[in-house]
């Protein structure tokens, strides 16, 4: 992950079948599509990808499996969503087994209580084991983790883990978080939230790694290149905010590929009703 305009990373959705077991199939279909439409990166298991709801062995054989095919390690970002430190670098040794590199790292999420210093020497933990050729984005999503990643935090990180620590993914919405973010130097912003792309990128944003690169690439590609909205994804996220963000994303991508298999979700997560889905073919 070289350190320079980070481009577009798909937060790719994860194809379940019936059963709720991966289609590795479509999965690897869905991947090659997107790597044609020359974005970036893929990342994989996120909050769109639903990683929490997913086996770290589910993903290390999806990983396995998509690598042994069309995918390369240079288009491969991981998500690690955990609250145990331990779980981190378990995770991060193992990824590093298939020869993966390049982490997003959400912070611990499940006590609320936790001051800066802590949340530092949680990230510190990590860090301090995982060796200096692992490239690791941080994850700001406190809208869900209900933990901040503060300018303070990573620019502490930075100092004491130098190049280990590549970027911010900002998934906050607050255009205010991301300016701060955007004054640390030598690090790469990548913004979550489609509506503040261009933004971004006019005060020295590095890119995206947003949901909704899994239906439209081409367009987010061109809003990062050119540093200029498109009213037609300002009026999609208007939209999909209207119901639960991942069935709804999962639902535009089934409508795209005409594949039904992409309205599955997980639980807790539940699939969109009918209703929903033809509102949403309005779209189209």
């Amino acid at each position: 992950m070289e350190k320079r305009l980070f481009g577009l990373s798909v937060a790719i959705a994860t194809p379940f079948d019936k059963n709720g077991k991966i289609e590795l199939d479509e999965f690897e279909k869905h991947v090659i599509n997107l790597l044609n439409s020359n974005v970036n990166s893929i990342t994989f298991f996120g909050t769109t990808g639903e990683g929490p709801s997913i086996s770290f062995d589910e993903k290390i054989k999806s990983l396995d499996y998509l690598l042994k095919k069309n995918l390369k390690l240079e288009h491969v970002i991981v998500s690690i969503i955990v609250s145990s430190f331990e779980t981190a670098k378990f995770e991060v040794k193992k990824y590093n087994k298939l020869g993966i590199r390049n982490f997003l790292i959400a912070p611990p999420f499940f006590f609320k209580e936790p001051n800066q210093i802590a949340i530092e020497d949680w990230f510190t933990n990590v860090f301090s084991s995982s060796g200096i050729n692992n490239n690791f984005f941080l994850y700001n999503i406190p809208q869900i983790t209900k933990i901040k990643i503060t300018y303070e935090l990573v620019n502490n990180l930075r100092k004491r883990f130098g190049t280990q620590i590549v970027g911010v993914k900002d998934s906050s919405g607050d255009i205010e978080q991301t300016n701060r973010f955007l004054k640390l130097k030598d690090i790469m912003i990548a913004v979550g939230d489609e509506r503040l792309i261009a933004l971004a990128m006019k005060s020295g944003g590095a890119g995206s790694i947003c949901g909704l690169s899994n239906i439209y690439p081409e367009i987010l590609l061109d809003i990062i290149n050119n540093k200029k909205d498109n009213p037609k994804i300002l009026r999609i996220v208007k939209q999909i905010l209207k119901y639960p963000v991942v069935p709804a994303i999962k639902s535009l991508i089934s409508i795209k590929t005409k594949n039904k298999i992409w309205l599955n979700v997980r639980p807790p997560l539940n699939n969109l009703s009918d209703k929903s889905l033809e509102s949403l073919k309005k779209i189209f």
